[in-house]
């Protein structure tokens, strides 16, 4: 009789499960890191961009009552992916362009983003002696990059490469764009701030440093968004509703503290 009620309640189960709608989420993972790193500022504390941005995204199937189904994957793969209605949801932190309107549609902003130069304390005093002044992306001449492929950051200098004389090299990850810093294969990273910070949050003091403040022009900041297949306004407005209810009770200000001890993400 135990086993047949465990049978049961195995099936009643399932199929509770099975007509639950469930949300097909691809996620950016590009920040891997350690399960606890130090921060920046001395704090220890676990998490990073994508683990931020999945815990979000569990709370938006939350409020749309449906199961969460998360796909992690670089961050190159979501937009087609999306586009191709592989998957409901996007969250790679994407800025919002018209070429991008094209393929895909755009929530309501969840976040502002900034890209930053990545450097060696050694490549920063290099470029700045040599140049004279202090170190900016729109100055850098003769300097080699890495960049994630597909994003903004690597449109920008692949259209100012050939006038500053820049070797871009594009990586997947942002992991691997680190790693040609380290090894001393690029002068400086062009990356997302916040993508950036869980990063360097795990690199030894004196290893890679922020170059300069956050830069929004040349298309390397603005307003973060998720992106949705383009013919399904149901789901775009119900996703805009959870990211307005969050908001408004508070949830999403806590979860970005949880990650994130930076004041400017509105």
């Amino acid at each position: 009789m135990r086993r047949f009620l465990l049978f049961f309640a195995v099936l009643f189960s399932a199929a509770l499960s099975a007509e639950t709608p469930a949300l097909r989420v691809a996620l950016g993972s590009h920040d891997v890191l350690p399960p606890r790193v130090e921060s920046l500022h001395g704090a220890s504390r676990s998490g990073s961009l994508a683990e931020f941005n999945e815990e979000l995204a569990r709370e938006i199937c939350r409020r749309l009552k449906v199961r969460c189904v998360v796909s992690s994957m670089p961050f190159a793969e979501i937009l087609p992916g999306v586009e191709a209605q592989r998957y409901d949801l996007g969250f790679g932190n994407y800025l919002r362009t018209p070429e991008r309107e094209k393929r895909v549609a755009f929530s309501d902003p969840i976040l502002r983003s900034s890209s930053r130069l990545i450097g060696s304390r050694e490549s920063i005093r290099r470029f700045a002696s040599r140049e004279g002044q202090d170190v900016a992306i729109e100055r850098l001449r003769r300097a080699r990059l890495s960049v994630v492929g597909a994003t903004q950051q690597e449109a920008y200098l692949n259209s100012v490469a050939t006038a500053q004389e820049l070797t871009v090299s594009a990586t997947k990850t942002m992991s691997e764009a680190f790693a040609l810093l380290r090894e001393g294969k690029v002068d400086f990273a062009l990356l997302p701030v916040l993508s950036a910070y869980t990063l360097l949050s795990a690199e030894p003091d004196g290893g890679l440093e922020f170059v300069g403040p956050g830069v929004t022009q040349f298309g390397l900041g603005g307003t973060v968004h998720l992106i949705m297949p383009r013919d399904d306004d149901g789901l775009r407005k119900a996703v805009n509703e959870a990211i307005a209810g969050l908001r408004a009770d508070g949830t999403y200000h806590r979860i970005v503290r949880r990650f994130f001890p930076l004041s400017s993400l509105d």
